[in-house]
């Protein structure tokens, strides 16, 4: 049987995606989920497309949802080569490795994935885009979106990794995130309302009310 350039490009394609998203699997988070295991980022991912182009659709419009999406899939490809580095509360210092890092990773990846790939992981890392700075956002809500769900797994985690034991705690590390985030995405208020409520909600149900 006569094997066409393009099949065998295809082919190698494909297997290089299928590696990659098992490594994505294997690449565990800090947050968890019920009954207390790690999210992956494969999981993540799936959920943050899932998130993102509702809200975008729904909020948003003039973005284009199918941008939203591809960005969404690719947003965590570096940490194939970094792994996952939680920044609730992340020194700056620390934060400034986990960035140099990361740039490294792109830079690698850019030349191991298939050309539309990369060069949407391009485009997500260069951030010049509306929806890749939205898919950025959103990305940031999805952990309290998973604290408030799994709240007794990660309960734990806040009290053993980050030494948090009251609602207080808690607040002053998201209050210092609000601030970043502002910084960051002044182009979408209704998403910094939405995360205001978001983080409300986690805390609450992490902490309750007058702990």
């Amino acid at each position: 049987m006569h094997i066409s350039k393009s099949a065998r490009q295809a082919h190698d394609d494909l297997l290089k995606l299928g590696d990659m998203s098992v490594r994505m699997a294997a690449i565990e988070r800090a947050v968890h989920y019920p009954p207390g295991r790690p999210e992956n980022d494969a999981e993540h991912s799936f959920h943050l497309a899932l998130s993102a182009v509702e809200m975008a659709a729904e909020y948003y419009p003039e973005l284009d949802v199918g941008l939203v999406a591809q960005f969404s899939i690719v947003h965590d490809l570096a940490e194939i080569h970094t792994g996952d580095v939680p920044t609730f509360g992340i020194s700056p210092e620390k934060r400034a490795a986990k960035e140099a890092a990361e740039k490294l990773s792109v830079k690698r990846l850019l030349k191991e994935l298939p050309p539309h790939t990369a060069q949407l992981l391009k485009r997500y890392e260069d951030q010049t885009e509306p929806e890749a700075k939205f898919v950025r956002f959103i990305d940031k809500l999805l952990p309290a979106v998973i604290h408030a769900i799994a709240t007794g797994a990660n309960k734990d985690v806040f009290q053993k990794t980050y030494g948090l034991k009251s609602s207080k705690d808690l607040q002053t590390g998201i209050d210092e995130r609000i601030a970043l985030l502002q910084q960051m995405f002044p182009e979408f208020e209704l998403i910094h309302a939405v995360h205001d409520l978001v983080s409300a909600t986690s805390n609450e149900r992490l902490f309750g009310k007058d702990s």
